[in-house]
């Protein structure tokens, strides 16, 4: 049996540009993760935990022994963790996620991930819903997951406890969809959510989607150039632990995103369907000023 550990990338709110007044979250949403033999479960929540707390030590005293907290209810966000300024500053953030990712390897564990490029506008234009948008991800995930595991493999997925609304609805199509379609019928339980600071393995996910975003991000929009350092530093690598079914979907004009593309500094998107970037903008004033 194996067992997945999920968590979201990018962001499934409107969307229109990075610097929106109103919908400037993310041009990409997505589910991904990993999914790993249930065996080697328990070895990798320890090696997280050592990756973290070994990396993150100076952190870790100030924030969390200086103020009397149990270390082992600590949890740094990915989001927190791989921003451009630690990642120019700190090299030891870089080695973190490369030792996170050696050890999924070892533990044969695969990096999982649907996503979808996000039509632009607001509610005026955009008719897809939140909820139609999560329900999407879930399921092309779900079947994504079982294509790439032996024949004779069930397995379960889990992800950090959210509280939407519309994650539940989602829970519940995920359950009758489990039941109604022959490539999810190895999902042995609908997927269930878990508190993340309990969970080192729900926090591996976090990790994982923030990078994943991350690359996202740079790949399908021009105003995330400053997110080059993450398929620099880390596609290659990540390409090779992950699995060969994952996928972000571009919209038409653009190109899908594929394991394979993670470390190239190539883009994605449809110069046509997105405005120009500031540092397009920037370069146009200074050639005619």
């Amino acid at each position: 049996m194996h067992v997945g550990y999920l968590d979201e990338f990018g962001h499934n709110g409107l969307y229109v540009s990075r610097g929106d007044k109103a919908y400037k979250t993310h041009p990409v949403f997505g589910l991904g993760g990993f999914i790993i033999p249930a065996d080697n479960v328990r070895q990798l929540s320890r090696a997280f935990r050592y990756i973290k707390e070994s990396g993150l030590k100076a952190e870790i005293e100030a924030k969390v022994l200086a103020h009397g907290k149990k270390i082992e209810h600590w949890e740094k966000k990915g989001a927190a963790l791989l921003t451009t300024q630690n990642i120019e500053k700190y090299i030891e953030v870089r080695r973190i996620i490369g030792r996170l990712l050696n050890k999924l390897e070892e533990l044969d564990a695969k990096v999982v991930f649907y996503g979808q490029q996000k039509p632009r506008g607001g509610p005026d234009i955009v008719s897809e819903s939140n909820a139609e948008r999560y329900d999407h991800a879930m399921k092309q995930l779900i079947l994504r997951v079982q294509r790439d595991l032996p024949a004779d493999e069930n397995f379960m997925l889990i992800l950090d406890k959210q509280g939407d609304r519309e994650r539940l609805e989602v829970f519940a199509g995920a359950a009758s969809f489990m039941f109604s379609h022959k490539d999810a019928s190895r999902l042995l339980e609908p997927p269930m959510e878990v508190e993340s600071h309990l969970y080192q393995t729900v926090q591996c996910a976090d990790w994982l989607c923030a990078l994943i975003g991350r690359i996202a991000a740079y790949k399908f929009d021009p105003d995330f150039q400053d997110f080059n350092w993450a398929p620099k530093y880390f596609g290659e690598r990540l390409s090779q632990v992950t699995s060969k079914s994952s996928k972000i979907r571009a919209l038409e004009g653009g190109k899908d995103l594929f394991p394979r593309q993670l470390g190239s500094p190539v883009t994605c998107y449809d110069p046509s369907g997105v405005p120009a970037s500031r540092a397009s903008l920037d370069s146009l004033r200074s050639r005619f000023s």
